[in-house]
Order: C-alpha cells, then structure tokens, then sequence
C-alpha cells in the first residue's frame, strides 16, 4: 500500500518548523480587527499573494491552501522571508510585517468552518501502528525523522485541522486521500503519535513543502 506518509502528512511541514517559530521575529497577534483584516486583504492582493494562492487563500494549480493559516504569524513571517520552497522571499521592503499581520488576519477572517473530524482525539498508541501498517516509515523513517527519500514529520510543526484538509484535498503530486482509505480518527491518531515524538535538534533542516 502506498505510503501515506508520503501524502497525508508532508503537508506537516507546509509553512514552517519549530526551528522557524523559534527564530521569527516578533509580531502581532494578527487579530487587527476590521481595520486589519481588510488591510490584509488589500495587502494580500497587491503583494501579489492571490496569484498563487487564490483570492481568499483556498489554493491554486500553483500554490497551496493558507486559509486558515496553518501556523502562527511570527513563523509564517519567517517564512515569507526566508523561504525554502519554490515561493520567492518576500523582504521588509516588499511586504513588512504589519502587513504580514494584517493579511494573516484576513486569512483567518475568510477560514472554513471546521470540520467535525478536526475536533477528533487522537490516540497515540494506535497512530504508532497505523503509521507502521500503513508504510509511512518506508520515506520518512520509524519516528518520522526522515529518511532518503523523504523529508522529517514528526512531530508536526502545523494544526491537524491543516493536515487533514491536506490529505483530503491536496494541492501537490501527491494523489487525495478519502476517508474510505484512510478514516478522520486513524489520521488523528497518526497525527497525536508524531505529536508525541521528540523534536529536532536545533541544527536539523527541515524541508517545507514547495509552494
């Protein structure tokens, strides 16, 4: 069976690392407000965000789903600025980080209502069996921390709510996932086991997905 860890969870990886939370700068909150969040939008637009991304973040045949934003705003500035995927950097002069604020305002301002599996408790000891039953060690090692041929997950640096609308509906090479193959609960308990895995050294690289 194809891996899944190939496909449901690479998406952890998406816009950052606790390696890049730790060194972002800081920022607001991004909660600005009416004001902020129709700044954002603004900025969201000439920054030329939309032409990757949509115009409200839901994703392109280019760029991925970021509404609602998958990580807080200090790491995802950090990733604007410096980053590692096929996204140009963005520096201060281009887009600074008030704006950065205010567009990850309007982002959260235009996210989905959750779905009901991302309310699901995971179940650690079961995600370490799926992950092994389904073959996810094969590209991404036994603990999820890499492998040749592919990058560390775990532990995930992004929500559950990101990886599995990932899985469902993904933006990358990678097939879609449906629930008749893989079930809400068994990615949440997949999701709880890596949670639980030690983080990386300070010094470890850890690839993001291309945007």
């Amino acid at each position: 069976m194809r891996s899944l860890g190939v496909v449901a969870l690479v998406f952890a990886l998406t816009l950052g690392s606790q390696r890049a939370t730790a060194q972002a700068p800081a920022a607001k909150s991004g909660d600005a407000g009416t004001s902020g969040v129709a700044n954002g939008k603004r900025a969201f637009a000439t920054a030329g965000c939309v032409a990757c991304h949509g115009r409200q973040g839901e994703g392109t045949a280019s760029g991925i789903q970021i509404a609602p934003p998958p990580l807080e705003l200090p790491a995802l500035i950090n990733y604007v600025r410096e980053p590692t995927g096929k996204m140009p950097p963005f520096g201060s002069g281009a887009v600074s980080d008030q704006q950065l604020s205010d567009i990850y305002a309007f982002l959260k301002s235009v996210a989905p209502p959750p779905s009901a599996g991302e309310s699901l408790t995971g179940n650690g000891d079961n995600g370490k069996k799926l992950f092994l039953a389904y073959g996810c060690f094969e590209c991404h090692g036994r603990q999820g921390a890499g492998a040749s041929t592919g990058p560390r997950i775990g532990p995930p640096a992004i929500s559950f709510a990101a990886v599995l609308r990932y899985v469902r509906a993904p933006s990358g090479q990678m097939p879609p996932y449906t629930t008749k193959v893989v079930s809400d609960q068994e990615l949440a308990d997949i999701y709880t086991y890596l949670k639980s895995l030690p983080p990386p050294s300070p010094a470890a690289d850890i690839p993001l997905l291309n945007q």
